[in-house]
């Protein structure tokens, strides 16, 4: 294994097409998970209780299911056509490090629930509210599990791969690291352009972590830190899946987010680096 993540590209081939079959296989193993699910729907969901827990806990449910998958498919894939391990698209160590894994969970989970808590306390407090301890444990385990391997996904295609891939091409770091962000922030676009701008800068953050530590398990726990944390107190999930593009941005929750992200590279830097 290499000692440069990027570089862990020359441990396998890297013509274009194997990219190109990688990401189709991919997206059609998603495509055709969803098409089956809903044959099935109707019939899944009068399993669940019909109240707001129930519906949070069927989310999960469909997050872990989808993207499980996905990331089955995607290694599979991508470690046959490109002749590499598995773990080369993760680190440039012979194992996965949970212990990084939960350390950037908790590291992100802190900073973005400050970051969180003094624009949108009124959200807290709804929460707090309507709490349920017994509820929220389930909610919190599962969504632990499932928006983790979401976020896991997410973190070994657009930080591992194809930051591995571009760096083929892109030799200049600053800019294989903005292009890559910009990457993870197309696929936020739909959101609306605060939605896009802020998974810009969380793109490039997270990319630069990456390269600092030659690894994504940081990121990784910082990615499920950051949906959990969202899905969990701050978000609707029904109301956020239905969200439309907005060109609206709030300054105050931009701000704050891009301060929350410039603390946690700093924190990587001076603690995490290596």
């Amino acid at each position: 294994m290499n000692n440069n993540f990027l570089n862990n590209t020359s441990l396998g081939k890297n013509e274009w097409w194997r990219y190109l079959l990688s990401i189709l296989a991919t997206v059609a193993s998603i495509a055709l998970v969803n098409i089956l699910i809903r044959q099935v729907i109707p019939n899944i969901k009068s399993l669940f209780p019909s109240n707001d827990f129930g519906k949070n806990l069927f989310t999960f449910s469909l997050v872990l299911l989808v993207f499980g998958v996905a990331v089955l498919a995607f290694l599979f894939t991508a470690s046959k056509l490109h002749q590499r391990s598995k773990i080369s698209f993760m680190t440039t160590q012979e194992n996965i490090n949970w212990k990084m894994y939960f350390i950037g969970f908790l590291a992100w989970g802190n900073l973005l629930f400050i970051g969180l808590l003094i624009p949108d306390y009124k959200k807290f407090e709804v929460f707090l509210a309507n709490f349920n301890a017994s509820h929220f444990l389930i909610l919190f385990l599962l969504g632990f599990v499932a928006i983790g391997i979401q976020s896991f996904f997410e973190e070994i295609l657009v930080r591992g791969y194809f930051l591995q891939g571009l760096h083929l091409r892109i030799k200049n770091m600053a800019m294989l690291i903005i292009v890559n962000g910009l990457i993870f922030g197309v696929l936020h676009f739909g959101y609306g352009i605060e939605s896009f701008l802020s998974s810009w800068i969380f793109g490039i953050v997270f990319a630069i972590i990456v390269v600092l530590q030659n690894r994504i398990e940081f990121v990784a726990g910082a990615h499920n830190a950051n949906n959990l944390l969202l899905s969990l107190v701050f978000l609707d999930l029904s109301e956020a899946t239905n969200e439309k593009f907005s060109w609206a941005i709030n300054w105050v929750d931009f701000s704050l987010h891009i301060l929350a992200l410039l603390l946690l590279v700093g924190l990587v830097i001076k603690f995490f680096r290596k």
